[in-house]
């Protein structure tokens, strides 16, 4: 621990100095001084301190997603309790939207004094820490207190970083917690292996969340939702420049499949230059003029067959008309979301990078998601999937992926259980 200890030391004066040009860094360090104000002058000086706080530390904005429907099951099971959500991320912090009796804050780096004064005067009934972040000392510090501490969503492999030496004191203290939800029965035994007899196949709230939607009204804008429904879509979901590159290859090589439908481009890098040039690039290598969506004022022309998707918040809810899905992010440092659109049903496609992904080898063992790692492979999958889609109906493997996102949700009730 001293080494660790010294690490955040360090650690914080590296933030110091990356602050004075860096405006993420800035905003970490002056929500984690801010918190640490707040515990000096009494957390609960201008408002009444709740009677049944429940602690939720979220890394980033992702985990936060990952909390919420955990947090509403919470309250929906006691009017009386209020949700502190505890960030490291400012993306997190700045793009969290609370609900009634939530609140939120930068957690202070991890050290001795910080978790103590953070416990005595949060005074937790519970916590809960999200997916990856165990602090050391929070962790310590709950479990000193006796009170109820939970990691829930968590991925684990063989290779996990709690498996190896510098891993062990983490991998000591979270044997004490009382309860670790894994994702899968597989991470469930490689856990036990390790001797965390405490875990339970929690699941995957990201599934909740994404099946949850499917339920509810489209919110999509209506011109946008009006040509999703004019033929069969092909979506490139959060795509780079790789997975681009693969579909108009594609095409240049089956104009014929073209006529018949048409492509929803949802980059993830949305700047101006970067759309200009993919619509450059669908012009000179398939002979087609591609719109971007924050062109189109009322309507978007129902000739068009390549449209680009350059807005924010859209691209979920457009899974809800396509047919087939590719994900973009696999062929970089990691896949970007496939379980939206699996939840409404369609096929998936993504690169060979998807390894710190478990949903993704999910969705490849039920035979609805395909990891390819060159054009050939691109091209006979996506042709496969092409020759056994019937038009106005989900896609047969798209029903499989449904199901598997339906399977895979979060148990998120019987956990209340246990904190009631």
């Amino acid at each position: 621990m001293m080494l660790y200890n010294l690490v955040m030391r360090c650690y914080a004066m590296g933030i110091g100095l990356l602050a004075l040009w860096n405006t993420k860094v800035r905003k970490l360090r002056d929500g984690q001084r801010e918190t640490l104000v707040r515990l000096n002058d009494g957390w609960w000086k201008d408002i009444v301190a709740p009677k049944d706080l429940i602690w939720i530390h979220c890394a980033s904005l992702g985990e936060f997603e990952m909390a919420k429907p955990i947090a509403a099951a919470l309250q929906a099971a006691s009017s009386q309790r209020h949700i502190l959500f505890t960030f490291f991320s400012p993306s997190g912090y700045e793009h969290s939207k609370l609900e009634l009796n939530q609140s939120k804050a930068y957690l202070p780096l991890d050290r001795p004094g910080s978790a103590k004064r953070c416990l005595a005067q949060w005074n937790p009934s519970a916590v809960i820490f999200i997916r990856y972040d165990f602090w050391y000392h929070f962790i310590q510090q709950t479990l000193h207190r006796n009170t109820p501490c939970y990691a829930l969503g968590v991925s684990l492999t063989p290779h996990h970083w709690l498996f190896k030496s510098l891993g062990k004191p983490w991998l000591t203290l979270l044997k004490e917690l009382n309860a670790i939800g894994v994702i899968n029965p597989k991470m469930q035994q490689i856990a036990i292996e390790q001797g965390l007899t405490n875990t339970f196949v929690f699941g995957d709230t990201k599934f909740n969340r994404a099946v949850e939607r499917t339920l509810q009204p489209s919110s999509l804008p209506l011109p946008l939702q009006n040509w999703l429904t004019q033929k069969p879509t092909l979506i490139l979901g959060s795509a780079w420049q790789p997975e681009i590159d693969l579909i108009l290859q594609f095409f240049q090589k089956n104009p014929e499949i073209l006529s018949h439908g048409q492509i929803l481009i949802a980059p993830h890098n949305i700047n101006t230059s970067f759309c200009e040039a993919i619509q450059k690039h669908c012009l000179e290598k398939i002979k087609t003029n591609a719109l971007r969506f924050s062109e189109c004022s009322n309507t978007i022309p129902p000739t068009t067959q390549i449209l680009i998707l350059d807005t924010i918040g859209h691209l979920a809810e457009s899974y809800r008309f396509g047919s087939i899905a590719i994900i973009g992010g696999a062929f970089g440092k990691g896949l970007h979301n496939t379980i939206e659109a699996a939840a409404f049903g369609l096929p998936l496609i993504f690169g060979p990078n998807h390894q710190k992904f478990p949903e993704a080898e999910q969705f490849i063992q039920a035979g609805c998601g395909f990891s390819v790692s060159n054009q050939s492979e691109f091209d006979q999958t996506l042709l496969n999937l092409f020759q056994s889609y019937i038009p106005n109906q989900t896609h047969p493997l798209g029903v499989v992926a449904q199901s598997v996102a339906q399977n895979q949700k979060a148990d998120i009730n019987a956990f209340c259980e246990r904190l009631s």
